[in-house]
């Protein structure tokens, strides 16, 4: 594993949020692909043994060039899919040489770079995709484009047909190199100074009961961005010791509720049709909306005082310098469904006057990666609110490249 056998490429490989990366290992014949997806990717992979890359071609100041649709099929229709813009560069010509067919080896990484599996793989290219990649004529790398090449490759995948299947680039996963049943155990002091934690952390790739591992990633994603002397897992009442939420993060200057749903990460949820998803997700806002109400309540038990019982000790903040507002964590938001959501957000913004938004685990993870402290996240999350006030809907925010260049 590369983790153990080469940790001078960890640095490099926590550098990038998410993403495709080709390398070379030094007296292998072949090339290596790092794929840097969230785990739900990773067990589509998996259960279909391959996954795709489509070449998709997008018009960029005058020129067509093209960019590359990963997609791990959960669903036949819809599936899971990564973006990548590719520009006139060096990377741009290590990943297509890495994709250009035959033998290679592919090792899956989660978005906090936890290797969770390695496989021995074949990629096989349609003359199709050879043909489009030969056509397309490479611009040079800037935000501007970067954000004309992913705004086109979400069209034409929207848009894809049956042929389009066909002649797109297919990684077929032949050989597990380590097994597919890792558990991988963290047990480094700096990743669990937050209060209420175990010491240490655990992650596999299926989960059959995700609660606390989702909590616990949740809250290194968190880490990126908030001291972990700010971070409570699992702050209790004063009055019957029970859970007042999932997590809360109480700054100088806000204090965040966070409630948390997931679901199994297994084959059978991941089969399960895209209309049962979209009603879980529903179904899961509704569950976590009403726990929210719940943690507010208990704010405001008190007129300016908060007490939470962490690591066993009870503990109490001002809130007179704190704003209060709510955040809820599930697996899966759909980019058709935003108005659902925002009806039942704004309703309990409404109620409590408490402002809420809702964010898949993998946006979360974007949030904190690419907003490094307490500033940028809650800039961010009022512009989502405000946006969401004033039109009636919730946004999704493009993170990671930036307007201003």
């Amino acid at each position: 594993m590369l983790t153990i056998l080469y940790p001078e490429l960890m640095p490099i490989i926590r550098q990038m949020p998410v993403g495709l990366l080709p390398f070379n290992l030094p007296g292998e014949d072949r090339p290596s692909l790092i794929v840097k997806v969230p785990k739900e990717y990773i067990l589509a992979a998996k259960i279909n043994a391959s996954f795709k890359i489509y070449i998709t071609p997008v018009q960029v100041e005058g020129l067509m060039t093209c960019g590359l649709a990963t997609a791990f099929f959960d669903d036949a229709d819809e599936p899971l899919v990564l973006r990548t813009p590719l520009f006139n560069e060096d990377f741009k010509n290590s990943l297509l040489g890495v994709l250009e067919g035959g033998p290679i080896d592919v090792h899956f990484f989660d978005e906090l770079s936890r290797e969770l599996l390695v496989y021995h793989a074949t990629v096989s290219v349609p003359e199709a995709s050879r043909l489009r990649l030969g056509m397309s004529a490479w611009v040079e790398p800037s935000n501007a484009v970067a954000r004309a090449i992913l705004g086109g490759i979400d069209t034409y995948f929207g848009l894809r047909t049956q042929r389009d299947d066909n002649e797109a680039i297919v990684v077929s996963l032949d050989e597990s190199v380590y097994g597919e049943g890792l558990f991988i155990q963290n047990l480094r002091p700096n990743d669990h100074e937050y209060h209420g934690s175990r010491g240490f952390s655990q992650t596999m790739l299926e989960r059959e009961e995700p609660g606390h591992f989702q909590e616990e990633d949740i809250i290194q994603c968190l880490q990126m961005t908030f001291p972990a002397s700010e971070i409570f897992l699992s702050p209790k009442r004063v009055y019957d010791e029970e859970e007042v939420c999932d997590i809360l993060v109480m700054t100088n200057s806000r204090a965040l509720i966070i409630q948390a749903k997931d679901s199994p990460n297994i084959e059978r949820i991941s089969r399960q049709k895209l209309s049962r998803k979209r009603a879980s997700t529903l179904g899961a806002l509704n569950k976590a909306i009403e726990q929210i109400k719940g943690a507010i309540g208990y704010f405001r038990r008190q007129p300016d005082i908060v007490e939470i019982i962490a690591d066993g000790v009870t503990r109490s903040f001002d809130l007179r310098p704190r704003q209060l507002k709510s955040l809820i964590v599930v697996k899966e938001l759909f980019g058709d469904q935003f108005r659902d959501y925002s009806t039942l957000l704004l309703g309990l913004i409404n109620e409590k006057g408490v402002d809420c938004i809702a964010l898949d685990y993998p946006e979360l993870f974007k949030y904190c990666a690419h907003l490094e402290d307490e500033s940028g996240f809650f800039e961010a999350y009022d512009k989502v609110v405000t946006f969401a006030r004033e039109h009636g809907e919730y946004p999704r925010l493009r993170l990671g490249v930036p307007e201003n260049s």
